[in-house]
């Protein structure tokens, strides 16, 4: 497709290519996206050595590349605790290991960002605020269900005692989800959430 000189491109195609591309949430190891980012374009550029898959399995399988499923269904009475704890083992061995992991489900919008939300507060101690809003800042797509967002204020208060965000539910638009991290984006060094 040519394009004159000046045009941006549609703005779908740019949501488009950020919703099935992958992003970095913990330098150098950890990277969230949806199932079409375990593309060999990807795992080959990225130098990934492991994937969890969370609820869905990729259809392409890559030598060399060590691979993890946990069956998760997106529905709020799904157990986010049993998911996040087998992950958090996995993703210990990557991180020792010195490896690279791509954490997926079908569109990295509910489960595997609820996943990871979790490991970030269990792990890595970060509030459930400091953890979402790290994956925002990257995936404004995420959402995770009602159910996973109790069970996340749950994880929280009994691994860190307090509750950052007290939601059961994050807002339904992209503008407003984003809206309560801005202050999260500030203190990671000054990068906005993109509101676009």
């Amino acid at each position: 497709m040519h394009m004159a000189k000046g045009k941006k491109p549609h703005p779908r195609k740019t949501e488009t290519t950020m919703k099935e591309s992958a992003s970095l949430i913990l330098d150098p190891y950890l990277y969230l996206g949806p199932c079409s980012a375990a593309s060999s374009s990807f795992v080959s550029s990225v130098g990934i050595t492991h994937i969890l898959s969370i609820g869905s399995t990729p259809t392409t399988h890559f030598p060399n590349v060590v691979y993890e499923r946990i069956p998760l269904i997106d529905s709020p009475t799904s157990s986010l605790l049993h998911a996040a704890n087998r992950a958090a083992i996995f993703l210990d061995s990557v991180e020792a290991a010195g490896g690279k992991v791509l954490v997926h489900c079908s569109a990295a919008i509910s489960r595997s960002p609820a996943v990871v939300a979790a490991y970030l507060v269990i792990r890595k101690r970060m509030s459930l605020k400091q953890a979402l809003g790290r994956i925002l800042q990257t995936r404004p797509s995420t959402s995770p269900n009602r159910g996973f967002m109790v069970q996340l204020n749950e994880i929280e208060l009994e691994h860190l005692g307090a509750l950052s965000l007290g939601l059961d539910e994050l807002p339904r638009r992209k503008e407003e989800r984003l809206a309560l991290f801005v202050d999260v984006a500030e203190n990671n060094g000054g990068t906005a959430l993109a509101l676009c």
